[in-house]
């Protein structure tokens, strides 16, 4: 089960890993690129507003969502313990939470080139990069996923 454990650990913090590369990549091309020759749009404002209200829609439904795809492989996992698709399942559910997360990211690079505004930008970008940060795990969690859920509810509390 360790071994387990240590190859979820991989496998979790490479994909994390090519997200922040990502970030990177979109931070990059903002640097990279000239600022705008025309001016931005007239109603750059409310299509900031719009798209922060995506963004904050985005990031909070990333757990509900991610305990939602996670719901139904524990109950499997509860019955017929067997760890591998369980962890595929935990694999997969991550993945779509942190692609989740740096969409944030696109959707501020794609405000940056709709508008030429930089700072939008880098709080989109720096908003996506600490919801990387916060979902890196350590190896105390992927263990805990593998505890049946009946040992859990029969500690008291």
């Amino acid at each position: 089960m360790n071994d387990l454990v240590g190859r979820q650990l991989r496998w979790l913090r490479s994909i994390l890993l090519a997200f922040v590369a990502t970030l990177a990549a979109c931070a990059a091309i903002v640097i990279a690129l000239p600022g705008p020759k025309a001016p931005a749009l007239p109603q750059a404002g409310t299509l900031f507003w719009g798209v922060a209200f995506l963004a904050v829609a985005n990031l909070a439904t990333i757990m509900p969502s991610f305990r939602a795809m996670m719901a139904a492989p524990r109950r499997v996992f509860a019955v017929g313990r067997q760890a591998e698709r369980l962890l595929a399942a935990h694999l997969r559910a991550y993945l779509v939470a942190a692609a989740r997360v740096e969409a944030v990211a696109l959707l501020g690079l794609l405000l940056f080139f709709l508008t030429g505004r930089r700072d939008w930008f880098w709080v989109l970008l720096v908003v996506a990069t600490l919801g990387i940060a916060l979902l890196w795990t350590d190896r105390s969690k992927i263990a805990a996923l593998m505890v049946p859920p009946s040992a859990t509810a029969a500690r008291p509390s």
